[in-house]
């Protein structure tokens, strides 16, 4: 055992749980009458999870006055091996649960964490094993650890909350973010999609923090951090929990998407159809009717950011596939490689399996296209 709390890997797979849910441990413990993805073939550990981040309760103008009851930040995670799954549930869709009805981020402060667990097996019809809700002070942390993070706005990010003190003011670009910074990023709803875009910011920048903290450069930060950052999470999981599933850390992979929800005219929540979710399900997960086989129809765009012409290599391998031929742009560097998609999310599914790349669903894309391949310098030996 004691072999294990030395080994970098171990810390890296504990600070990816505190961060966004990818955890293993044994046999399920919850709800056992929910869906659960196909077995894998090679009898690999699964488990499943919720992770929430508690938005902040304020007792006067810019006056924090602790975590608050609401979890405007709610991801279902999956995991089964080397393999995750994370899927946002917006805030707004709506539940009704043990004599609650209402938006799915009020849960908590009603139900406490076992009640959002299983109002996220409502939504999705899986089943939900564990529970971890964090602070928006956890992520701040997190992303501080490894440096910061990279990003570019399409856009000015201009906000201003007096009560809750926060300021944000960002002209359109590329930006190193340190915590302080990314917190208001994934906080900002100033765009088009409101909502849905916010939760792309929160995968985007989670993802980027799990790619970073799992390269060697960071693991001597790492057993202190995750003590740190361990007490600023409840969670019915325990760190040993982790132990039996650190090999399956080295050639992760890992997926996100938003879960399909729909407005009403006549109501302020949005809503789960069960034809929509199956879909999602089945295109998302390979759950439910089989893999998806047939090639997508869809626009394709290969945009290299890893400044040594790797985009022209990779439109050369998919076409020995059979598929393209696709147009290879440069673009400024891009610090992690991923498959964006806006709405195809069957076509972004078939083309990161094809690259093996990360698939983030996204919401504004200025590209002619309905997939971008965006290759980042993460590439380079």
């Amino acid at each position: 055992m004691t072999r294990f709390w030395r080994n970098p890997w171990f810390w890296a797979g504990v600070l990816l749980l505190v961060l966004g849910g990818l955890v293993w441990s044994g046999p399920a413990t919850r709800t056992q009458n929910r869906a659960r993805l196909a077995p894998s073939p090679d009898g690999l550990p699964e488990l499943s999870l919720v992770v929430a981040a508690r938005d902040i309760e304020y007792c006067g103008p810019a006056t924090p006055c602790g975590p608050g009851r609401r979890t405007d930040t709610i991801l279902y995670v999956r995991v089964q091996g080397n393999r995750a799954w994370v899927v946002a549930v917006p805030r707004d869709t709506y539940v009704e649960l043990e004599g609650y009805q209402g938006r799915i981020n009020a849960v908590f402060g009603f139900l406490g964490p076992e009640g959002l667990a299983r109002a996220v097996e409502q939504a999705l019809g899986m089943r939900v094993d564990h529970y971890a809700i964090l602070t928006l002070e956890v992520v701040e942390k997190a992303v501080d650890a490894v440096d910061g993070v990279d990003v570019i706005l399409p856009a000015p990010m201009r906000y201003e909350d007096k009560a809750a003190g926060l300021v944000i003011d960002l002209p359109q670009g590329p930006y190193h973010l340190n915590g302080a910074d990314a917190v208001k990023y994934m906080r900002f709803r100033g765009w088009e999609g409101s909502d849905l875009g916010r939760l792309d910011r929160i995968k985007e920048v989670l993802l980027k923090v799990a790619r970073k903290a799992a390269s060697p450069e960071y693991w001597p930060r790492l057993p202190g951090l995750v003590q740190q950052l361990w007490d600023g999470v409840l969670t019915d999981l325990t760190p040993n929990e982790v132990l039996p599933f650190v090999r399956y850390l080295q050639g992760f992979e890992l997926r996100t998407a938003t879960l399909p929800v729909q407005p009403r005219e006549d109501s302020p929540y949005l809503f789960i159809t069960p034809e929509a979710r199956a879909r999602f399900l089945q295109t998302f997960m390979n759950y439910g009717t089989g893999q998806v086989t047939a090639v997508p129809e869809a626009r394709v765009l290969i945009l290299d950011g890893t400044g040594a012409g790797l985009g022209e290599r990779y439109a050369q391998g998919l076409a020995r596939l059979g598929l393209g031929p696709f147009e290879v742009r440069p673009v400024l560097p891009q610090a992690v490689s991923q498959v964006l998609v806006d709405q195809a999310l069957e076509a972004g599914a078939f083309y990161a399996e094809a690259v093996h790349l990360p698939l983030v669903t996204r919401y504004r894309i200025h590209y002619p296209a309905d997939v971008l391949i965006v290759l980042g310098q993460d590439l380079l030996p």
